[in-house]
């Protein structure tokens, strides 16, 4: 007697692929979507230490706002991790986006922006 079931085909590895790159950017757009000023500090200060500009006075103001919001949102760990990981995600992509000599622009425009943000503007301040 065979067996009528019909044999399981392999995996397709594009498949699998697929499956990961939904589950993952699904996970990744929840907490920005649901802590947008937050996940804003995350990046905005990513930005700031890519483009060479985080000095004492952008990293304490950096701590002093995501405290407070941290602090306004009860947030648990793991959202904040998940929330650090992603702005760090999206400030490499653009990083990487902008291409040889690309993020000059983006450190004179965004990145002076965002020290300016945390140092109560002046983003020039020294460490």
């Amino acid at each position: 007697m065979s067996n009528s079931f019909p044999r399981p085909s392999k995996p397709s590895p594009a498949g699998f692929v697929g499956l990961l790159l939904l589950l993952s950017s699904a996970a990744a757009a929840e907490p920005a979507g649901n802590f947008p000023e937050l996940s804003r500090v995350f990046y905005d200060f990513e930005v700031a230490g890519y483009c060479g500009l985080v000095t004492n006075a952008v990293g304490h103001g950096f701590r002093r706002q995501a405290e407070g919001l941290i602090q306004r949102d009860g947030l648990d760990r793991e959202t904040l991790n998940r929330l650090r990981g992603d702005a760090w995600q999206a400030a490499h992509a653009e990083w990487q986006n902008r291409g040889l000599g690309g993020f000059r622009n983006w450190c004179r425009t965004e990145g002076s922006a965002a020290a300016r943000r945390f140092s109560g503007g002046s983003a020039g301040s020294s460490p």
